[in-house]
């Protein structure tokens, strides 16, 4: 990266580290804090911050998943899921149950309310990826999705934790 004018260098310049690598860099970062951007203001319209989106998406796709399997799948810890499930609780999206046969064990299943707000921000989603990546030819699509999920791999294994297949990436 280039520094700026005045600059010695460029912020994210790290010591060892290869112009493209610190490139590479700049560029996840630079797309992780606009999708989030894009994101909170889809979310907006319905009020309902992307954490509790995401959140909605998972337990539509796993019906009466344990708090402790949807913090997993969130990479969330169990204070900040049991807080988020409150919430989306006192807004009547989701139900929380004690399991029948093991009473320590909390089952998390949507409302009819949280079943249409979760259609409703599906549909959000979809239209917003769209308008993201439709202008992308197919082929780069492709090669994109690899690389992020040879990427995020790659995070995984840096981290010791199994990738998730929370939106349909690979299950390790």
């Amino acid at each position: 990266m280039t520094p700026l004018p005045g600059d010695r260098a460029h912020p994210l310049d790290l010591e060892g580290v290869d112009p493209r690598t610190t490139r590479i860099f700049g560029a996840l970062m630079r797309a992780g804090h606009l999708n989030r951007q894009l994101m909170l203001r889809a979310m907006a319209e319905h009020d309902t911050p992307p954490g509790q989106a995401m959140c909605l998406r998972i337990v539509a796709a796993h019906d009466g998943a344990t708090q402790r399997e949807i913090g997993e799948m969130l990479h969330l810890s169990a204070p900040t899921v049991t807080s988020m499930l409150k919430r989306m609780e006192r807004h009547g999206s989701i139900t929380r149950d004690p399991d029948r046969e093991d009473q320590r064990v909390t089952r998390v299943r949507l409302t009819q309310g949280g079943q249409a707000l979760e259609r409703r921000l599906r549909g959000i989603l979809a239209g917003r990826l769209g308008q993201v990546l439709d202008a992308m030819p197919e082929g780069d699509r492709d090669e994109l999705a690899r690389l992020l999920d040879a990427l995020a791999d790659g995070m995984a294994d840096a981290l010791g934790e199994k990738a998730h297949a929370v939106l349909g990436g690979p299950a390790r």
